[in-house]
């Protein structure tokens, strides 16, 4: 029974990667759509970002995402341990 509860709580967290991977794509992809926007008039209440600010921030997002990817494959390969030693 305790190793259905640790493959219960794997693909709870693994499921749990998998949103926050695809948030941060939307995310990534919500930033290259700011990047391309045309610059604003002045008017505009909000303050323009810097392009170094905003590639750094890219940079994080793509570092976290690379690391949620990795963490999601180390996940799936627990599970198929797991999976391979209940047969």
């Amino acid at each position: 029974m305790a190793i259905q509860a640790e493959l219960a709580n794997l693909r709870a967290e693994r499921d749990r990667l998998r949103r926050e991977v695809a948030e941060k794509n939307e995310q990534l992809g919500d930033q290259h759509q700011l990047q391309k926007a045309p610059v604003e008039s002045s008017t505009s209440s909000e303050a323009p970002v810097p392009e170094m600010a905003i590639q750094a921030e890219l940079a994080n997002l793509r570092a976290e995402r690379d690391r949620l990817r990795r963490e999601v494959a180390e996940k799936n390969e627990q599970l198929g341990d797991q999976h391979q030693l209940q047969k």
